[in-house]
């Protein structure tokens, strides 16, 4: 388990919940749906506050889990950047990489406290 998974651990047992729709709520970011194809789900910022935007197109809702611990890692490890397509290929990737790391390490917690199976079980018969 690397730092970005750690972090998303950290934050759920700090708040009590392992749920990201819980965690934004908790920490006061809104959580918007719009008319989003690719990507699916985006986070901006209003007077230095997040709000998260999810695709109404998403109709699976383990995929909503996803791509909203997607977007509050984004939040928690790169508060404030936005504009994601200023940045250089290489600084957006590893970005991206780490949200994901985030959301896979947030999302197994999840998985095992609300199923009692790994998150990576769900992956793997998908």
């Amino acid at each position: 388990m690397g730092i970005y998974e750690r972090k998303a651990i950290a934050l759920a047992e700090k708040l009590g919940t392992s749920n990201p729709f819980c965690i934004c709520k908790n920490m006061g970011i809104t959580i918007e749906y719009a008319d989003l194809d690719n990507p699916l789900g985006d986070t901006i910022y209003l007077n230095k506050s997040p709000i998260i935007l999810l695709s109404d197109n998403i109709q699976e809702k383990s995929k909503k889990y996803l791509v909203c611990a997607h977007e509050l890692g984004h939040v928690v490890l790169h508060n404030g950047i936005q504009n994601y397509y200023l940045i250089n290929r290489t600084t957006k990737r590893k970005m991206e990489s780490e949200a994901d790391r985030f959301a896979n390490g947030l999302l197994e917690k999840f998985s095992i406290e609300e199923f009692g199976v790994s998150y990576n079980y769900f992956l793997s018969n998908n």
